[in-house]
């Protein structure tokens, strides 16, 4: 009887761990890289770095970000991403993940809310 309390207890521990920061940054970014990915090109084997903030990100250094975004070999040319905001500050993490046997890696930048990616580049 008691094991199964502590088994009932570590799980629902790990289920309240699992919704933080780390999860929504993670599954934000899972779901632009499959909204944008050119088609065909679905990544598998998706690493994730730890979240981090970031105030070295400039208005001037998003927009260079999205304009060679749209020079990138595994995203669509097309990406609309949220209205134009000044962001003093911003969540970063990257992501290595693997296309037909090859590994490649992304660098997300993310609004603090973790709604939505602000921009990303290819490395």
């Amino acid at each position: 009887m008691r094991s199964a309390l502590y088994i009932i207890i570590g799980m629902s521990l790990l289920l309240f761990t699992s919704c933080g920061p780390q999860a929504e940054a993670e599954e934000l970014v899972e779901q632009f890289m499959e909204q944008n990915m050119r088609e065909g090109l679905e990544p598998s084997s998706l690493h994730f770095t730890d979240i981090d903030s970031t105030h070295a990100m400039t208005d001037s250094a998003i927009v260079s970000l999205r304009l060679l975004a749209k020079q990138g070999t595994r995203y669509q040319g097309t990406i609309r991403y949220a209205p134009d905001e000044p962001f003093k500050k911003l969540i970063v993490t990257r992501v290595r993940y693997e296309l037909d046997d090859q590994e490649y890696s992304d660098t997300y930048y993310l609004d603090m809310a973790l709604t939505r990616v602000v921009a990303f580049k290819e490395n």
